[in-house]
């Protein structure tokens, strides 16, 4: 019996973290593993879901690329390593050694930066991976609030819902129902096998996104859809990651306004704004979404290290840098 894989979609700031999260904390009695595809070069989603993560799971980082492109191997290995009877190595294999076997599905949050295309083709034309895993469903996730024009000014939001079997309009708090049923129309002319709920927080029913395979007709719309995959990825112009690091205390006060400024600058885009920040009172978690910027405050010891990824257009390295090093960030470093 081959081990079920979703893999979960959607352009930056759509939600996939928080659905990831969902999952794992909710009791449903299936054992997951999550393997976690970054948009640069600092894990900090993967840092995100394990500080909520659900006994009996475990959590694999594929940092610094995106799955649509250099990083394609390293998902073959780990989804091998993850269905190995011996149980793999590193943190897989102890994961594996402390359980029963191996896990009950896999979970695979691609980078709000990746077409899914090439992914779901190693699922489809792998031989070897068949033996092991097949793919049982993509969710792609989509902000209400931006995908309209997302669709109209990058590649990778089309072809996320394309690909998808069940779109997610996430964020649908951020808009009036006549816009929701506008943009669940579109989404229908768009993709009209897609099964579509509107949420908001990610909230729809976990029986919904895991159960019953994927929904009529869509195997064959991923073989479809196959020969776009295999003619290279390409990417937002202009789209780029920049990661903070810092082993000094953060202000969190100034750390919000500085976050808050930028969402609001003109001349860059602020896409996306992620981050686990050592502060006084412990961990700051920092999730935002172009002007909306989520600080949630985790009691207890703080990371060792403070990072902060933002991805977005225009963006200055150098004079992020400046403002890392305004907040506390002393001993920043810059990737």
């Amino acid at each position: 019996m081959t081990t079920p894989v979703t893999l979960i979609s959607g352009f930056l700031g759509s939600g996939k973290t928080t659905l990831v999260q969902r999952i794992l904390e909710e009791s449903h009695g299936v054992r997951c593993a999550v393997i976690v595809n970054e948009f640069g070069a600092l894990g900090v989603d993967g840092d995100l879901v394990v500080r909520r993560e659900a006994e009996g799971s475990a959590v694999v980082e594929l940092a610094n690329g995106c799955i649509c492109c250099e990083i394609q191997e390293d998902l073959r290995a780990t989804l091998t390593q993850l269905t190995d009877p011996g149980g793999g190595r590193g943190l897989v294999g102890r994961w594996l050694r402390r359980g029963e076997g191996g896990p009950d599905r896999i979970l695979v949050e691609a980078s709000g930066a990746a077409s899914p295309g090439p992914a779901v083709q190693t699922f489809l034309l792998d031989e070897g991976l068949a033996e092991r895993v097949h793919l049982d469903g993509v969710v792609t996730l989509l902000h209400a609030a931006k995908i309209e024009s997302q669709l109209e000014e990058t590649e990778e939001a089309g072809t996320q819902v394309a690909y998808a079997d069940r779109l997610v309009l996430n964020h649908a708090d951020r808009v009036d129902g006549e816009r929701l049923s506008e943009l669940t129309s579109l989404l229908r002319s768009l993709n009209p096998l897609a099964a579509i709920r509107a949420a908001e927080r990610a909230r729809v029913p976990l029986g919904w996104l895991l159960d019953g395979g994927p929904v009529e007709g869509a195997g064959a719309r991923w073989h479809e859809l196959g020969e776009d995959a295999g003619e290279g990825a390409r990417h937002t112009s202009g789209l780029r990651s920049v990661s903070l690091s810092s082993e000094a205390e953060i202000d969190r006060d100034a750390a919000l306004m500085w976050l808050e400024f930028l969402s609001r600058r003109r001349g860059q885009e602020l896409m996306r704004a992620k981050g686990i920040l050592r502060v006084a009172t412990g961990a700051l978690l920092i999730q935002g979404v172009y002007q909306w910027l989520e600080a949630t405050d985790e009691p207890g010891d703080g990371p060792s290290v403070s990072q902060l990824v933002l991805i977005g257009r225009g963006l200055e390295p150098e004079e992020l840098l400046r403002g890392w090093q305004a907040i506390g960030g002393a001993t920043a470093s810059l990737s």
